[in-house]
């Protein structure tokens, strides 16, 4: 496995940026991070894939460590992308390396989680809401089953909040909660160095998804709402100094502030996308997908539809669009 030439990270005392390449997916890279000049700790693992954990320790060797130097592993949030490889991790150090994660998503992580399965009762309604028909239906399910095959699950977890400190030989990380791409996602500020580990948070070349939770029941909040909370989260963000930002995908970034106001005007412009296209028709999500999005990979089609609802929540709250037909399926109408 060899580095992505497209991402120059440049060279900062005490952390390793760790770039996983991930050929022909828009993501680009998995990027990992260690901080520290032993022990160490790890930002993210990514997946488990061939050759992923032998990469990362030949990284860490080649800046004179090991997964034995691993003190704790930190994970920005319970995708599999970014705990898939910790048990392995724990495996091939000879220890129970402590594992952090926000505690609103603890229950991602979990074994429980896994044994429910992603094709729940609840997913079931909300893609006859959708409209979504068989054949895409099929895919999507393909596309959790190989997601599944990418992580162990993670049951022996410490949990973190917003403001905690992780301290060490070369860094001071503090903990900042940014719920939106998930209910747990949080950002990672090293205060010496001025550097914002955003994880999926903010992302250069693609905008993160705010993803529509359909497994409500393990939310605190019943009425979270998805893009609503990443706007303030972006909003929360605003305040911190950040020189460099890291990410979890993709290049490094120097104007923090630039790409956060990108995203909201991204977001607005793909509200008014979404209501004019509502307003020459009714129909439901999956209906919508082409007036939207100019592509959608393979498989995808969950994504773009979990997209669309959680702007149209947005624009139900501000009375732009309306249920034309409670459905199934769903149909939304422009005001």
């Amino acid at each position: 496995m060899s580095s992505n030439p497209f991402l120059p990270f440049p060279e900062v005392v005490d952390v390793l940026p760790i770039v996983i390449p991930l050929p022909g997916s828009d993501l680009i890279t998995l990027n990992i991070y260690a901080v520290g000049r032993g022990p160490i700790t790890l930002i993210d693992t990514g997946l488990k894939i061939p050759g992923a954990l032998e990469y990362i320790r030949q990284r860490l060797q080649s800046a004179g460590f090991d997964l034995e130097d691993i003190e704790r592993i930190i994970v920005t949030h319970g995708h599999q992308d970014h705990f898939g490889l910790a048990v392995a991790m724990r495996q091939a150090s000879g220890r129970q390396i402590p594992c952090f994660i926000h505690e609103d998503d603890r229950w991602r992580v979990a074994s429980e989680n896994y044994r429910e399965g992603a094709w729940t009762p609840e997913m079931e309604r909300f893609l006859a809401m959708a409209d979504m028909p068989p054949s895409e239906i099929e895919k999507v399910k393909d596309r959790f089953v190989f997601l599944r095959e990418l992580c162990d699950p993670l049951d022996d977890v410490s949990i973190m909040r917003d403001g905690d400190v992780f301290t060490g030989d070369g860094y001071h990380l503090t903990v900042i909660h940014t719920p939106g791409h998930t209910t747990g996602n949080c950002c990672l500020y090293e205060s010496r160095r001025s550097i914002l580990f955003s994880g999926d948070h903010i992302i250069k070349h693609i905008t993160p998804n705010p993803l529509m939770e359909i497994k409500r029941t393990h939310l605190r909040d019943p009425d979270y709402r998805s893009l609503k909370t990443y706007l303030l989260s972006l909003e929360k963000l605003r305040g911190v100094k950040a020189r460099l930002v890291f990410p979890g995908h993709g290049e490094y970034i120097e104007d923090l502030s630039g790409i956060m106001d990108g995203y909201v005007v991204h977001h607005r412009e793909r509200m008014d996308l979404i209501w004019k296209a509502l307003r020459r028709e009714s129909r439901p999500l999956y209906r919508l997908i082409g007036d939207v999005f100019p592509f959608v990979p393979e498989g995808d089609a969950f994504l773009a539809v979990s997209e669309l609802l959680v702007h149209l929540e947005i624009l139900l709250e501000e009375g732009r669009v309306e249920l034309a037909d409670p459905g199934p399926p769903v149909l939304f109408r422009a005001l």
